[in-house]
């Protein structure tokens, strides 16, 4: 038989991966990827720029599946420990190894480090095709999906529009999805009228493979470990603020901004003494008012888009991508069509518990952890209590972060 025609729209960290899982554990597809940006180079993506992002177990085990993680492995850091705090409180948890079988609860890997081991797999794949060029229109009729594209050279839209016919359409073009608006799909959108500061610190003290959650009245405050060993004094700091205070701190000097960092963290990792140029982003929850469609799947960010609290998005949409190849696998054994809306459905039903009880947790910290009325800090503190003293509930918020709530695929 011939190969089922596969489009991906959007070739970042979770439509690499998702191209990638379709060609090793699908094979009866051909997978058309297409991004605005160069697909064979990952300098150029902006998922790939310095960021670090962080992986949960079911992250590393998808890379594992993949063979990419001895690529991988060498430059990762381990998180050993997470500290997780209120600041002005007695809340306080940590959770090690033992919490998670005796292994790292996750690990930390840096994006400009993961793009070109992703470009070069994609490049290795002959059931891949790769295209520089932005998706216009998507039309559907009884023989499929057709997705018209220009084709995109050094930044600039050249040529005709072409076209062709797909049984299934992916889209993972971002938490804007100029695709999914086209199509009509609404969202869900709550603005937490906050910002996230990224940037990469140095920090006086060697962070001992520990990564820090720190809540405070303006939001939460995040520091994950780099640099590939205990003993490093560098860390990637996710630090939200208010809108409001988002001017004062864009327009503070570098050492202003150190010293701001340090009165809401403290001393923990001892001095902090220099910070990269900060990125900031305005957040938001985005949740996809539809997933599926007959020939159609948001995946990623255009499916859901998550507050950085407990860093869970990426995570989630890697465990999206690893559901939905199971269902393809599954049904292509069978010779069926694997843009049937049925079987689309069928994935949309198998991961919603996953979904939700993972947006919900991301959702919920942020707005639990950033309320001062006494009720809720007293509220605050007896989870953090919970948490300590109760197996059970240490067992399932660790199976939360971890991403084995809702069990483990293997493919």
């Amino acid at each position: 038989m011939d190969k089922q025609q596969m489009a991906i729209v959007g070739g970042g960290m979770v439509g690499s991966i998702l191209a990638l899982l379709l060609a090793r554990f699908v094979p009866q597809t051909h997978i058309t990827l297409l991004d605005k940006q160069p697909t064979t180079t990952a300098t150029q993506r902006p998922s790939f720029d310095g960021r670090s992002t962080a992986i949960a177990p079911t992250t590393v085990d998808c890379f594992k599946q993949l063979g990419l993680w001895p690529q991988l492995q060498g430059g990762v850091t381990p998180i050993a420990k997470i500290h997780i705090s209120d600041r002005g409180h007695a809340g306080l948890g940590l959770f090690d190894g033992d919490d998670n079988h005796g292994e790292p609860l996750g690990y930390v890997v840096e994006n400009a480090r993961l793009g070109p081991v992703l470009m070069q797999a994609l490049a290795n794949e002959p059931t891949i095709s790769t295209i520089a060029g932005e998706a216009t229109q998507l039309h559907f009729n009884g023989q499929g999906a057709e997705l018209c594209w220009q084709t995109i050279h050094q930044d600039q839209a050249v040529g005709d529009i072409a076209r062709a016919l797909f049984n299934v359409v992916l889209v993972c073009d971002g938490a804007a999805s100029p695709l999914r608006q086209r199509l009509g799909i609404g969202a869900k959108t709550v603005d937490y009228q906050q910002h996230a500061l990224v940037a990469n610190v140095r920090h006086s003290l060697a962070h001992n493979s520990q990564a820090y959650e720190r809540f405070t009245a303006r939001g939460p405050l995040a520091l994950l470990p780099r640099g590939g060993h205990a003993g490093a004094r560098e860390s990637t700091v996710v630090w939200t603020c208010p809108n409001a205070e988002l001017a004062d701190i864009q327009s503070m000097s570098a050492a202003e901004r150190l010293s701001a960092l340090q009165a809401q963290f403290g001393y923990r990792l001892g001095l902090f003494t220099e910070m990269s140029e900060p990125v900031f982003y305005p957040l938001e929850l985005v949740i996809a008012q539809e997933q599926v469609r007959s020939r159609l799947v948001l995946m990623g960010n255009a499916a859901h888009f998550l507050h950085p609290v407990a860093g869970q998005g990426f995570n989630l949409a890697v465990r999206d991508c690893l559901r939905l190849v199971e269902t393809f696998k599954s049904a292509a054994a069978r010779n069926q069509d694997l843009g049937a809306l049925a079987l689309l459905q069928d994935y949309a039903k198998a991961q919603y518990a996953d979904q939700r009880n993972t947006i919900g947790m991301s959702h919920g910290f942020n707005r639990v952890f950033t309320r001062a009325p006494l009720p809720m800090q007293l509220l605050r503190t007896a989870g953090f209590l919970a948490l300590e003293l109760n197996p059970f509930m240490r067992e399932q918020f660790i199976g939360l972060l971890s991403g084995r709530a809702q069990g483990q695929v293997r493919l």
